[in-house]
């Protein structure tokens, strides 16, 4: 990739309209992104109540070096419900970290009551090919340790890369540990 390319802001799968958070929205996707948050304990560094209304104001958190251009937010809508804000899921990617070539989802959260009937697994399926087609190399995504569920989702959606693991070095009730997975991918 000589030039960087982004997702489309917008695009669809079959049952999900996928698009751009906009800054007027900040406050009710923010009670999402609380309600999908993984429970205390399991998420690394510290909750934050102002995750979303940072990332509209243009302070996402970024990747070392980052660039607030390479980051996407996204809502996942259901389409089969006719309903507008019908959302199932909350996408959050950094495009080219660690490298140039690679494709990080830095949040990728589902509505409880939609997990287990395959929703997350066809926007994934969804993410990588768009990855595939921009040319991208690989898709990265960390994952809690404790997060047994979330090891669990990626792994079956084919991350079964380990790339590195950073967190505490002894093990404990408190401690916090996550590993990074990787899914290679052919360019489309």
């Amino acid at each position: 990739m000589h030039s960087l390319n982004l997702l489309p802001t917008d695009w669809e799968t079959k049952r999900f309209r996928i698009r751009r958070i906009q800054a007027a929205e900040a406050g009710q996707v923010q009670d999402f992104y609380e309600k999908v948050m993984p429970s205390t304990g399991w998420n690394e560094g510290t909750f934050n109540p102002t995750y979303i209304s940072d990332a509209m104001a243009g302070k996402p958190e970024l990747p070392p070096n980052g660039e607030v251009g390479r980051v996407l937010m996204q809502l996942a809508e259901r389409k089969e419900s006719g309903e507008e804000q019908d959302i199932a899921a909350l996408i959050e990617m950094y495009h080219g970290y660690p490298g140039e070539q690679d494709l990080y989802i830095g949040l990728f959260g589902i509505d409880p009551n939609y997990r287990g009937l395959g929703y997350g697994k066809e926007i994934v399926a969804g993410i990588v090919q768009a990855a595939s087609e921009l040319g991208f190399e690989k898709v990265r995504v960390a994952v809690d340790l404790k997060n047994w569920p979330g090891l669990r989702f990626w792994i079956g959606c084919g991350f079964t890369e380990a790339v590195k693991v950073k967190g505490e070095w002894e093990h404990g009730e408190e401690a916090i540990a996550v590993i990074e997975l990787a899914m290679s991918i052919e360019k489309g």
